[in-house]
């Protein structure tokens, strides 16, 4: 029998992303693009800002998504701002969090079946050795 190797999977940048702005929001600390990159090692100002535009609200009035974004010459993109995520983002996030916490219970109850068998065998050898 095989075994399937355990394979270092990093998290997807959307995913990264996602759960930095719920850190940030958590700790009520508003931070700009470039921060974001120095603290996201591996992305680049752009790839965050793709993503953020597609994943966050507004961070003040209608519209600003697109200022506090777009990496330019005036260096609006790196102004501090308290980000939020959009209701599909974070409901997303949410279901993401519970098919992970499904995984970890299967695989809890997978090794609960394995010991009430082997509970099993070892009590019905018992009663035929003491038989």
């Amino acid at each position: 029998m095989i075994k399937k190797q355990q394979i270092y999977k990093p998290k997807p940048a959307v995913l990264r992303v996602t759960e930095y702005i719920l850190e940030k929001a958590e700790l009520k600390q508003a931070f700009g693009l470039h921060q974001a990159a120095n603290d996201l090692n591996g992305l680049s100002n752009y790839q965050i800002a793709k993503i953020m535009k597609d994943i966050c609200l507004d961070p003040q009035e209608p519209g600003s998504i697109e200022r506090y974004t777009t990496i330019d010459k005036q260096n609006l993109s790196n102004d501090p701002q308290y980000w939020q995520l959009n209701a599909n983002a974070y409901f997303s996030y949410l279901s993401y969090l519970a098919v992970k916490e499904a995984e970890k219970t299967s695989k809890l109850t997978a090794n609960a079946f394995r010991v009430s068998v082997l509970a099993l065998i070892v009590t019905l050898c018992t009663l035929l050795v003491a038989a």
